[in-house]
């Protein structure tokens, strides 16, 4: 018999989800005048692009740092009415 797999918990966000809105937000705002120039729009796409791909890049450093941030707090929390521990033996 083949074991079930274990689902995964469901995410408050979706990184994809969001750096895909990142650029079509940033493309929306600065799109140009006219597309007639190649050049033009051309760099327009690949900088939309650019700014989704920063985007991800830093959810990705955001969320490992977001979950340590949490467990400190939640140590500082738990160890706040423990009388201080300075390594020596009473």
């Amino acid at each position: 018999m083949a074991k079930a797999k274990a689902r995964k918990p469901k995410k408050l966000f979706s990184p994809f989800l969001l750096s895909l809105a990142a650029a079509t937000g940033w493309a929306a705002t600065h799109e140009p005048d006219s597309f007639t120039d190649f050049g033009m729009a051309g760099a327009w796409l690949l900088s939309a692009l650019a700014v989704g791909l920063l985007v991800g890049a830093a959810l990705a450093l955001l969320a490992p740092l977001g979950g340590l941030c949490m467990e400190f707090l939640r140590m500082a929390a738990g160890n706040s009415g423990a009388p201080p521990y300075h390594g020596t033996e009473p």
